[in-house]
C-alpha cells in the first residue's frame, strides 16, 4: 500500500518513501512544477459572460471605425459645397433649369429663355359688383423682369445658412427638384393703373348712386334698398397692384373681384351725396384791381341731418324725398355797385382864424386831398398826398408850434386839415396806423381829436380796412373845414367817441431878464398854456347797439408856462436934433423934427 500526501499549499507534492527516477509511469510522482514556462489563464475564461463582453468590444470598435469615416467623409462634401461656384442640383428659376450653371451661365440662360420677356403675357383683371372693370397686361405697363436678380436669387439658394445645413440642403436638392419663383422685383408703371383705377371708381359710384336714387332741382327721391358703399379709389389700386404682382408670381392671368362693404345706410352714402349736391354761393365782392365787382353766384344743398334721420328711420322699399334748397350770395354784381360809395360814414368840421396865410396853407392841403380813393387795404399818409410844403408848390408862410413857440414856417397851419380829418376817421371803424398830438393844445378842436405832421418827421396814416372803396371829401367854406368819409357800411355798425374828464396842469408866470431889451420894456415870450391830459374812449357797437370792441387812446400836451422878458440894457441917449436947432432956417421960431 503507498501512502501519497498532499500539497501544503504550494503547488507540490512530496513522496517519503523514494520516487520513480524515470518519472513515467502510472504511478509515478510528478516532480516540481516549473512556474516560468506556464501560461496564466484568465479566470473564468472559459465562462460564457467573458465570450459576450469581447463580442461588444468588437462591435464598438466597428462602429467608431464607422463613424469616424462617415464625419470624414461628410466634412469633405461640406467642405465641396462650401467651394461649389455653379448652382445647387435641381434647382430651376421661375420654371427654366439653371441647377450646375455658374452664375452668368444662369443669368445668361434666363435672358436666352426669355426670361425678363415672361411678364408681357401676364394680365390682371379687375371686377366691380356691377360687372364693370378693367384690365392690364404686362406689356401695356411696360412690366419687365431682371435676370440679374434671378439669378442672383437662384445662386444664393442654399448658401445663406450654417455650413452643415447648407451641405444637407445641398445633398437633398440631388433627389428632389426645387421651383424658384417671384426672384425679382417686378418694374412697372403703375400710373396706368392709377388712372384706371381712378376712372372706374368714378363710374362706379356714379352707377352705385344713380341706381338708388332720382335727382331734380327740386330734390332727391331714394328708394330704400340693399347696397354698397361707395368705391375707394385707393383700395382698387391696391387691388390691382397686388392682384398684378400675383399673376407675375405665378406666371398666370389673374381676376379679383372688388367688392366694398355693404353700407349701413342702406345703399346711400349721405356724405358723398352731400358732397354731389352741395355746391357754395359766390358772392360779389369788390375786385380792387379791377375797380368792379365780381360775379356771384347761387349755389345748392340739402339738410344733411334731415336727411340722415329720413333714412334712419326708413324701411326696405321705402321711398323718400329729400328737398334741395337754394342757395343765394350774401351779393350779387349790382348790389355790390349800388354799394359803393353808398354812406357817409363820419363826419368832422373846425374853423380857422382869419390869418390869411393860414386860410392860403389849409386851403391848398385840402385841394389834395379832396376826393381821395383808397381801396380796401391801401394806406392814405397824409404827407404823401399833401407833399413838400414849399412856396414853389404854393405855400405861404404861417405861425406854426415849433419846440413850443409859434414860429413862422412854411405851409404853417395845415395841422388843421390833418387834425379835422382824424376827428372823423376817429368816429369809424378804420385803423389808424400813425398819430402824434400836438405838443400843446389847439383851440380848434376837443383835447385828443388833433393830429400834428411835419414833412419827414410826422405823419397821419390810416388804413382802409372795410370791404369796399372810401372817398374822402374835405371842402372850404369861408372859415370853415368839412370833411366827410364816403364809403360803405353793410350792416350798420358805428363808433362813438367818449372822453374823460381832462387832467389840467396850470401854467405859472415866470419873469426872465434879458439884455436884448432895454431896460423897463418887457415882451412877452411865450403866452402861457395849461397841460392837459385827456382820454378817449373809441367804441364799436353792431346795428342792435351791441360793443363789439373799445379802444382808449392817450393824449398829453405838455404845458407852456407863461414867460415875460424884461429888459436890463442901458438905454441909450436920445439923439440931438438934425444938425441942431440952428441948423434951420426961418425967422427964430422952432418947428419938430419929422418921425424916423
Amino acid at each position: 500500500m503507498r501512502l501519497v500526501s498532499k500539497g501544503n499549499g504550494n503547488g507540490s507534492r512530496s513522496n517519503s518513501s523514494g520516487r520513480n527516477p524515470s518519472g513515467g509511469g502510472a504511478n509515478a510522482i510528478p516532480g516540481p512544477v516549473n512556474k516560468s514556462k506556464r501560461k496564466p489563464v484568465p479566470v473564468g475564461a472559459g465562462d460564457p459572460v467573458y465570450k459576450k463582453k469581447s463580442h461588444i468590444k468588437t462591435v464598438v470598435i466597428i462602429l467608431l471605425i464607422f463613424i469616424i469615416g462617415f464625419t470624414a467623409l461628410f466634412a469633405s462634401l461640406g467642405f465641396y459645397v462650401d467651394s461649389l461656384d455653379t448652382v445647387f442640383p435641381n434647382v430651376w428659376a421661375d420654371g427654366i433649369n439653371v441647377s450646375g450653371l455658374t452664375f452668368d451661365e444662369a443669368k445668361q440662360t434666363l435672358i436666352d429663355k426669355g426670361y425678363e420677356r415672361n411678364a408681357d403675357g401676364i394680365s390682371m383683371t379687375l371686377i366691380f359688383p356691377d360687372n364693370t372693370g378693367f384690365s392690364v397686361t404686362g406689356a401695356e405697363v411696360g412690366l419687365s423682369l431682371d435676370a440679374n436678380e434671378a439669378a442672383t436669387a437662384a445662386f444664393a439658394f442654399g448658401r445663406d445658412d450654417t455650413f452643415f445645413r447648407n451641405e444637407i440642403t445641398y445633398i437633398r436638392s440631388l433627389f428632389n427638384r426645387t421651383d424658384l419663383t417671384d426672384l425679382s422685383n417686378p418694374d412697372f408703371d403703375d400710373s396706368i393703373i392709377r388712372q384706371l383705377a381712378s376712372e372706374y371708381t368714378v363710374q362706379f359710384n356714379k352707377t352705385l348712386l344713380d341706381s338708388n336714387f332720382e335727382r331734380t332741382n327740386e330734390g332727391i327721391t331714394i328708394v330704400i334698398g340693399t347696397g354698397y358703399n361707395p368705391a375707394n379709389e385707393t383700395d382698387v389700386f391696391n387691388l390691382a397692384v397686388g392682384t398684378l404682382l400675383r399673376a407675375v408670381e405665378g406666371h398666370e392671368n389673374l381676376s379679383v373681384n372688388y367688392i366694398p362693404e355693404q353700407t349701413s345706410e342702406e345703399g346711400i352714402d349721405l356724405n358723398l351725396l352731400f358732397e354731389t349736391i352741395h355746391i357754395d354761393p359766390v358772392t360779389s365782392v369788390w375786385n380792387v384791381e379791377t375797380l368792379s365787382a365780381t360775379v356771384s353766384s347761387e349755389g345748392r344743398t340739402f339738410d344733411l341731418e334731415e336727411a340722415e334721420e329720413k333714412l334712419r328711420n326708413a324701411t326696405s322699399g321705402q321711398t323718400i324725398f329729400i328737398p334741395i334748397y337754394t342757395l343765394y350770395p350774401d351779393y350779387t354784381e349790382d348790389e355790390i355797385e349800388a354799394l359803393i360809395f353808398r354812406d357817409v360814414l363820419a363826419e368832422s368840421t373846425s374853423r380857422m382864424t382869419n390869418i390869411a396865410n393860414r386860410i392860403r396853407n389849409i386851403t391848398l392841403a385840402s385841394q389834395f386831398i379832396n376826393g381821395t380813393e383808397l381801396n380796401p387795404g391801401e394806406v392814405f399818409s397824409f404827407n404823401e398826398v399833401v407833399g413838400r410844403r414849399t412856396e414853389e408848390r404854393g405855400f405861404l408862410e404861417a405861425n406854426g408850434i415849433i419846440n413850443g413857440r409859434l414860429t413862422p414856417v412854411w405851409g404853417g397851419g395845415i395841422c388843421q386839415a390833418s387834425s379835422t380829418l382824424y376827428s372823423a376817421i376817429l368816429r369809424t371803424q378804420l385803423e389808424v396806423i400813425e398819430r402824434t398830438p400836438h405838443g400843446l393844445s389847439v383851440s380848434y378842436l376837443p383835447y385828443g381829436e388833433d393830429a400834428t405832421v411835419a414833412f419827414g418827421n410826422l405823419d397821419f396814416k390810416f388804413r382802409n380796412n372795410t370791404d369796399f372803396p372810401l372817398r374822402i371829401n374835405i371842402t372850404i367854406e369861408g372859415r370853415d373845414i368839412f370833411v366827410k368819409l364816403i364809403g360803405t357800411n353793410r350792416d350798420g355798425s358805428y363808433t362813438e367817441i367818449e372822453s374823460s374828464e381832462p387832467t389840467i396842469t396850470p401854467f405859472i408866470i415866470q419873469e426872465r431878464h434879458t439884455d436884448e431889451l432895454y431896460d423897463g420894456d418887457t415882451e412877452v415870450w411865450t403866452p402861457g398854456q395849461n397841460g392837459v391830459r385827456v382820454v378817449l374812449q373809441r367804441k364799436h357797437f353792431t346795428a342792435e347797439g351791441e360793443l363789439i370792441s373799445e379802444q382808449s387812446i392817450t393824449s398829453t400836451y405838455r404845458v407852456q408856462n407863461r414867460v415875460i422878458l424884461i429888459g436890463t440894457a442901458e438905454r441909450p441917449p436920445p439923439p440931438p436934433p438934425h444938425g441942431g436947432w440952428d441948423d434951420f432956417p426961418g425967422d427964430g421960431g422952432h418947428e419938430s423934427p419929422a418921425d424916423d
